[in-house]
């Protein structure tokens, strides 16, 4: 097997990430999945290659890839001839593709980037994997700026949402055929939750990914809670409610309680926690009945 880094993601790429874009003295990075992609490109580290770059900027967002990163391929099955060609010092995968290992070490020594490990908090092993990253690549002290910048980050956004809605939240990226697909206590929202003192309103099972998908009548257990979608694909609220009679029954949005944010990468790390908790500290609403 190819070495382990951590077992949380590293990324980064929101406004405090962008001062970081020139070309660097380093290893050459092939990186074969969005969260290690994600992960050195908060660390200024630009990767020869991306796969599913389209996708990428579009539903993971931030950090944006640089128009000098090439298409490798699609995340299940990269390009390996196209690898090759570029001669990468390291290839950075994650754990999806770990059975390509075999193939993948006869072009360059392999590093499996892991986000979620069992019994452990996704941020926290985020934090640790960024770190170990980051000395595999030669980069530790804009690693350490970077996590500096987000722990200020951070505070900042603590205090936007100070005193801001008490109510509990349901995080929800998926809505489809009278379910929903919601975000628990093992998952990465969660501890940003928990850093706001806020609530999640989501308290049953969740699986590994800290998500599951329950039917939409489940959520009317905690009436007072705020459903917080947080993905832009379902672009026309109205459309949704008007096609989905039970979501429209739901206590929560028969009084208006609904904030939308943009897409949310949830198998990401430090840049996802970062990016989702920006936009529920511009989008939540100062009254728990207003739309944000």
């Amino acid at each position: 097997m190819g070495a382990g880094i951590g077992g949380g993601v590293v990324a980064g790429g929101w406004p405090m990430a962008l001062a970081q874009a020139a070309a660097q003295e380093g290893p050459r990075v092939a990186t074969l999945g969005w969260a290690c992609a994600q992960t050195i490109l908060a660390l200024g580290v630009v990767p020869l290659v991306v796969p599913e770059i389209e996708r990428y900027n579009r539903l993971v967002v931030e950090p944006a890839v640089p128009s000098s990163v090439q298409e490798i391929g699609l995340r299940s099955e990269p390009n390996l001839e196209l690898l090759q060609s570029f001669a990468p010092d390291i290839i950075i995968i994650d754990p999806s593709i770990t059975a390509a290992i075999p193939r993948l070490k006869l072009i360059a020594p392999v590093e499996v980037f892991t986000i979620f490990k069992p019994g452990r908090h996704p941020l926290e092993t985020a934090r640790s994997s960024t770190m170990e990253l980051a000395q595999r690549l030669g980069v530790q002290a804009a690693c350490e700026a970077y996590l500096a910048r987000f722990d200020a980050a951070m505070t900042g956004y603590h205090d936007q949402l100070r005193g801001r809605n008490d109510k509990p939240l349901y995080l929800v990226s998926e809505i489809a055929r009278n379910r929903a697909l919601v975000f628990g206590p093992n998952s990465l929202y969660q501890e940003v939750l928990s850093q706001f003192g806020l609530k999640n309103a989501w308290t049953g099972q969740s699986g590994p990914w800290g998500h599951t998908s329950v039917g939409l009548e489940v959520l009317a257990a905690v009436p007072d809670a705020r459903l917080v979608l947080m993905s832009s694909r379902v672009a026309d609220i109205e459309a949704l409610l008007n096609a989905s009679p039970v979501l429209r029954t739901l206590p929560f949005l028969r009084s208006g309680r609904l904030t939308v944010l943009g897409n949310q990468f949830f198998y990401g790390g430090v840049p996802a926690a970062e990016r989702f908790a920006r936009l529920l500290a511009e989008r939540l609403p100062q009254e728990n009945n207003e739309q944000g």
